[in-house]
């Protein structure tokens, strides 16, 4: 059994959020903050500073002037796959939403969700899975996706639903797997079925079916 904590990097955010993350961290078994700080930009030499580096990093998107594609890909080119990042955000627009699940961090998480959730995350993201939050998956997943469809069209299955909302709010395959947790290659065989079953040769009609079928309503 390992006896030594997670450690941990907060990056971004203001003083009141990463006292409310460290707090959140120190009160689950095996956690130590090692290091914390308000400019993004200084994660990547931060980091590089720490022996060993951290093994998680909580890093804020919604800093004014921030990079946190780059700092993700800094992360990545710098440390490869021994450092986590969760991505945290406050944001719910959809095209913020696309711009940060386009990063290559380990998880994405909505910052108003509540502990539980969040450290879900977390340790979802060390045991080596990608893990989008609930409060980001439903701004591209509806609750209730209608089931009737027009005469003519076959009923689509749950996953196909999804899979066609998704689609109609512009995610790429690698961005639709993050979201609902499966390989890229399981996704592409969704949509290579989707084709099939329902004639659709690219994402214009898959969307333009998805907004017929009532699995997707354009903002």
């Amino acid at each position: 059994m390992n006896c030594y904590p997670t450690t941990v990097l907060l990056a971004g955010g203001d003083a009141l959020m990463r006292d409310g993350l460290r707090m959140l961290l120190c009160r689950q078994h095996g956690f130590e903050v090692v290091a914390e700080t308000d400019d993004v930009a200084a994660v990547v030499p931060l980091a590089g500073l720490l022996l060993p580096p951290p093994q998680l990093v909580l890093l804020d998107m919604d800093l004014p002037g921030a990079l946190p594609l780059d700092i993700v890909s800094a992360i990545r080119a710098g440390f490869g796959g021994t450092v986590k990042v969760l991505v945290l955000t406050g944001e719910l627009r959809p095209s913020v939403l696309r711009q940060a699940l386009s990063a290559d961090a380990d998880g994405y998480a909505h910052k108003s969700e509540d502990g539980a959730e969040l450290m879900r995350a977390v340790q979802a993201v060390l045991a080596g899975r990608q893990h989008v939050s609930r409060g980001i998956a439903k701004v591209f997943l509806p609750g209730s996706l209608r089931r009737d469809v027009p005469d003519g069209l076959p009923a689509a299955t749950p996953r196909q639903r999804e899979i066609m909302s998704l689609v109609a709010c512009g995610l790429s395959n690698r961005e639709i797997a993050k979201v609902l947790s499966l390989s890229v290659f399981t996704v592409r065989t969704h949509r290579q079925n989707l084709g099939e079953k329902f004639s659709l040769r690219n994402a214009a009609q898959i969307t333009a079916c998805a907004v017929r079928c009532g699995y997707y309503t354009p903002p």
